[in-house]
């Protein structure tokens, strides 16, 4: 279980570039409008993170049910009296049933832990989920015992297969002529087939959107995310304290990651028209390239989600 708990978010949501914010119920739903020459259909696409379900039977060991409610009770002094993760998480299917989106993508830490009865709530929920679904791993998704190890997220993939892409971690979708890339970059690093991956969908220089658990890199944005959580807790960061890092289990950049930053912030990324991700639990819009933004999106267990319309220009 993760060491460092998360604190409510009180930072005002900074306003992204086209973007407003929408009421659904008690929802804060964050609207992103981008705009892509030649698309030939409008399209709505959901997107939600960080929801951290807390949900454990007795099918777990004690220690397992012990720590999953210490962490639940983590998320519940944060939330409106008498609400719970898993009921705002229920929320939001019905929201993209309700709004009938084009597409829903699920950025990580859908669950805090692997257990079984998580792994089965989230299974039903997107069974009643009308839209097309992207799922990528988050850190608390697969990371359970303590050890924040690439054998503990090879060992938890089995679990995921029907909703993830075990090799190379990147999903690739198409809707409405507009590329959805998952990428699975909750351990901090991108593998070279990732990238690889990735480099030949931009290359076809379609539109796409990139959808990541954790952010990166970019200097408009770490001052918020160290104030927060005392770390820069962002993909391609520098500037982490030796002590912090063992603390976060964060290991040295791989080159392919390092790579892959400089890529995306590049030219060379082509036709990319946004990337979105969570982890870091507030809102938050800066550029990467001229033009092209990264979308942080708050937790879910706040009742944030982000409503991404693509209309044509």
């Amino acid at each position: 279980m993760m060491t460092m708990t998360p604190k409510q978010d009180t930072m005002a949501a900074r306003q992204d570039t086209g973007q407003g914010t929408a009421k659904q119920g008690t929802a804060r739903q964050q609207e992103t409008t981008i705009r892509i020459p030649g698309l030939i259909n409008d399209l709505t696409l959901m997107h939600v993170t960080d929801c951290h379900l807390t949900e454990c039977d007795e099918r777990e060991t004690a220690a397992i049910r012990e720590a999953a409610r210490n962490r639940a009770k983590v998320f519940a002094d944060q939330l409106d009296g008498g609400d719970t993760t898993l009921g705002i998480f229920q929320r939001f299917i019905d929201d993209s049933n309700e709004q009938q989106v084009d597409f829903t993508v699920f950025t990580g830490d859908i669950i805090d832990f692997p257990s079984q009865a998580n792994l089965e709530t989230i299974r039903a929920a997107y069974d009643r989920l009308n839209s097309p679904f992207l799922y990528t791993l988050g850190n608390h998704d697969w990371y359970f015992d303590g050890r924040f190890t690439d054998e503990v997220r090879a060992e938890a993939y089995p679990q995921f297969r029907d909703w993830i892409s075990t090799t190379p971690g990147c999903d690739v979708r198409t809707v409405g002529g507009v590329k959805l890339i998952a990428l699975d970059n909750s351990n901090y690093q991108v593998t070279r087939e990732q990238f690889e991956t990735i480099r030949e969908a931009a290359a076809l220089d379609e539109p796409y959107l990139l959808f990541m658990h954790i952010p990166m890199y970019l200097s408009g944005l770490v001052k918020d995310v160290v104030d927060k959580w005392k770390a820069p807790i962002l993909m391609g960061a520098s500037g982490w304290d030796p002590e912090v890092r063992e603390a976060w289990q964060v290991r040295h950049q791989d080159e392919s990651t390092g790579e892959f930053c400089r890529w995306l912030a590049s030219p060379d990324s082509g036709n990319i028209r946004g990337i979105f991700c969570g982890h870091v639990h507030l809102n938050h819009t800066d550029a990467f390239r001229e033009g092209r933004y990264q979308y942080v999106t708050a937790s879910g267990y706040t009742s944030t989600s982000r409503l991404i319309r693509l209309i044509a220009d």
